[in-house]
């Protein structure tokens, strides 16, 4: 048995070994780690409990053939079997307490095995930033308590007098103006059915409000701008059949084909017959060369650019038919990836409206979108994937099962606020973006029991979110929120191929960009000085 042992703690070790090749581990490593140590202490326990069972059923066997073969030593306790307190038993062989001894040998094999790694787990430091440079261009780390980076961070009043001050009266109009943008681009897609009806073109399905804005978490500039998903559903006779691919330019994206339906279904009903796509074979082809069909496509596969202009000339036209409701005017600003909308009012305000145009993967809430408008456009059959639906999903459950009044929303917004000053700075494009630090956010409501959101935890809270960034662009990795997430409830409908996926980092550029990478630090660490720098912020502990 000490021979299996050894072998065990052999294999295991040789399994956790490539992780002594880096410093340190990220969420998903440590994540993995914990699961594998509990399913080894469940497993652990429940040997024992069987071969206690065995043992216990080996014990009445044995008596009750000795009673039936009429011995009557089978009845009496032999010492060092049935005696508690014999230690061992007679002619050498092993009794309770060799049993005991050999097990706490294993035991003891294993808990050392465990504390190797536990300790090994803990020696790992995490590091600390240093805004000066080396002279090749490399960022310095220094150790996290010589550095000190999160020490003298606002407090609780400091935080709320901030928010008051520059965020609140800002966004206070946000929801009303978030569900009359609702309201009038619902009046645009009924229009646009209505004009559609008798076409053979792609449905337009309930659009959804996502992004800043829409989530409650907007600041200042989000005050004019929204983003709003239209689902597209395939034309009657056709189906949407999505091609994934390996990333794009940094993004996920697919292609949309578009299909002749399979109709076999319907004609077995009537006779053991075949449709006209089996029988001929005619499937894409034969979709897209349908009148209207096949001026939306590129080959058999469906084109951002096409289909876009297609919706922007059909919403022009839905507009004819409701501009009396309203009292403004409407203008469609040139894009090529989503139908932009520009409502200008007497007063001066404008907002700007994105129409984002979205095809749904399976019953899930992923959509292949026609590409956002502040990004770079790709080739015009590729339909990058988006998970903001998912997103607004997970912060809309947040909202409802978490106590009134939490400070999630405060933490994030106060920390875009302080970036939008800085704005208007001259310099190259941010590294950083809202995306980065929303997502920092939605990994702590996942990690942390909603209870811990209260309203008087905010400098607590706004101190996690540093904390978590900060780390992760120390370590240059930020997991993707949705995909490979294990932590991340079923009740978020997204492909099982995504949840079970290797984890995506969103700072994996900063991995081979090290120029990228010191330009995050530098303002990470712009921002840390702008939120010490807000009054009553006592000296604080290093996380």
């Amino acid at each position: 048995m000490a021979v299996i042992s050894l072998l065990f703690l052999a294999v295991m070790y040789v399994v956790h070994h490539p992780l002594l090749v880096s410093d340190r581990m990220d969420l998903a490593t440590l994540a993995r780690s914990r699961q594998l140590e509990k399913r080894m202490s469940e497993e652990m326990r429940r040997l024992e409990m069987e071969f206690e069972a065995r043992r216990r059923a080996a014990e009445q066997k044995q008596k009750a053939e000795n009673f039936w073969r009429g011995d009557p030593a089978g009845d009496r306790p032999e010492p060092g079997k049935d005696d508690p307190a014999w230690p061992l038993r007679e002619g050498g062989q092993a009794g309770p307490l060799a049993w005991l001894l050999g097990n706490l040998w294993h035991a003891g094999l294993l808990c050392l095995f465990l504390l190797f790694e536990l300790l090994r787990q803990g020696m790992q430091r995490e590091p600390a930033f240093d805004s000066s440079s080396d002279e090749d261009g490399e960022v310095r780390i220094v150790s996290l308590a010589a550095g000190g980076w999160l020490a003298g961070l606002p407090s609780q009043g400091a935080l709320e007098a901030f928010y008051e001050q520059h965020v609140r009266d800002g966004v206070r109009d946000l929801p009303c103006t978030c569900e009359f943008v609702e309201s009038f681009v619902d009046d645009l897609i009924e229009a646009c059915r209505v004009l559609s009806r008798r076409e053979v073109h792609p449905q337009l399905e309930d659009c959804l409000g996502v992004g800043a804005a829409f989530e409650k978490w907007g600041t200042l500039p989000d005050t004019q701008e929204f983003e709003i998903l239209v689902p597209l559903a395939p034309p009657q006779g056709s189906v949407f059949v999505l091609e994934m691919r390996g990333p794009e330019r940094g993004r996920r994206c697919g292609s949309v084909l578009l299909e002749s339906e399979c109709a076999c279904r319907r004609e077995k009903l009537l006779g053991d017959v075949l449709c006209l796509v089996h029988r001929d074979g005619a499937r894409a082809a034969a979709a897209c060369g349908r009148p209207g069909q096949a001026a939306l496509c590129t080959g058999s596969r469906l084109d951002v650019g096409k289909t876009v202009q297609w919706f922007r000339d059909m919403v022009g036209h839905a507009w004819a038919l409701v501009a009396h409701k309203y009292d403004f005017r409407l203008s469609f600003p040139p894009s090529s990836t989503c139908c932009q909308l520009r409502l200008d009012y007497r007063s001066g305000r404008f907002l700007l409206v994105s129409l984002v145009l979205g095809v749904q993967r399976e019953d899930t809430l992923v959509y292949l979108v026609s590409q956002a408008p502040d990004q770079a456009p790709l080739h015009s059959v590729d339909w990058p994937e988006s998970f903001a639906a998912c997103e607004h999903l997970f912060l809309k459950l947040v909202g409802r099962f978490a106590p009134e009044n939490t400070c999630h929303l405060k933490c994030l917004q106060i920390l875009l606020s302080l970036r939008h000053l800085r704005a208007g700075a001259p310099g190259p494009r941010p590294v950083l973006t809202s995306y980065h630090f929303k997502t920092a956010l939605l990994h702590l409501l996942l990690r942390l029991p909603l209870a811990d959101w209260q309203h008087g935890m905010l400098a607590q809270r706004l101190r996690d979110v540093l904390w978590f960034l900060g780390r992760g662009l120390q370590q240059r990795s930020l997991p993707h929120f949705l995909i490979g997430n294990s932590f991340l409830p079923l009740t978020i409908p997204i492909p099982r191929t995504l949840r079970n996926a290797e984890p995506v980092n969103l700072f994996q550029h900063l991995v081979l960009n090290p120029v990228a990478h010191s330009q995050a630090v530098e303002e990470f660490q712009q921002l840390l000085t702008q939120v010490k720098s807000l009054p009553c912020a006592p000296p604080a502990e290093t996380h």
